[in-house]
């Protein structure tokens, strides 16, 4: 396998900084609300297994999502090493975090699982490319490096969205009620650790609730509060649980 490479981290930022950061000339990548994971594709004269995917805490992932390693597989022979979010797709196409979840419960999923909630690997950074170590060279350069790649992918693997047209972003992020973006610099060389390069940006939305619950730690309920049981009140004035 290729040397592991740790991940970079993006800085956290505000919605107010979206607008400064266009201005220098940001990419604005789609947040996939998913787990972080590093593929590590060996070359095809590499004795099998050819595929590799750990988390940022190290969690081996690749005998969770065996259709990604079919699908990672089936590609050709360069080695390749990539960053990504794995995620499950709702009805509309969309990542679901709560769909993810399901799917991740099972350390080693069945097959009538995997065929419920198959995954995606939504790919955003290429870290190595054949013998070629990418990590040197600039974000657009990688990112150009990734769309000539994804001509060839099969569908549980895609690109994440990128554009520097933030407003467009934006508005898709509102409209699918996604996470957010990650603004990245775009000479931005690929660096292990926090880099202000990438700027996290969440879209945090609001909801007024009602209170019908409330939990406390501690066997017997006497430590500090743990969670809220938050309701929306429907057209017919039932109750609907929101989350905790």
């Amino acid at each position: 396998m290729p040397v592991r490479v740790r991940f970079m981290l993006a800085e956290r930022g505000t919605v107010a900084d979206l607008e400064r950061l266009a201005g220098h000339g940001f990419y604005f990548d789609l947040k996939v609300d998913g787990i972080r994971a590093m593929v590590e594709l060996s070359g095809a004269r590499h004795p099998a297994p050819r595929v590799a995917m750990h988390s940022r805490n190290d969690l081996d992932l690749t005998r969770r999502f065996p259709e990604l390693v079919e699908a990672l597989e089936s590609l050709d022979e360069r080695a390749l090493v990539l960053d990504a979010e794995i995620a499950v797709r709702a009805s509309d196409g969309m990542p679901s975090w709560p769909l993810t979840q399901r799917r991740t419960a099972q350390s080693t999923p069945s097959a009538s699982l995997v065929k419920e909630l198959p995954a995606s690997l939504f790919v955003f950074d290429v870290l190595t490319l054949g013998r070629d170590d990418t990590t040197g060279l600039t974000f657009q350069r990688r990112r150009d490096l990734l769309e000539q790649l994804a001509d060839e992918w099969p569908s549980p693997l895609t690109l994440t969205p990128c554009t520097r047209d933030v407003s467009a972003i934006w508005d898709f992020v509102g409209t699918h009620h996604l996470e957010g973006v990650i603004a990245k610099a775009p000479l931005s060389r690929y660096r292990p650790g926090r880099s202000s390069d990438w700027v996290k940006v969440k879209a945090v939305q609001s909801l007024t609730c009602l209170v019908g619950g409330v939990q406390w730690a501690g066997a017997e309920g006497l430590g500090a509060l743990r969670s809220l049981h938050l309701y929306l009140v429907g057209e017919s004035g039932e109750l609907v649980p929101v989350g905790k």
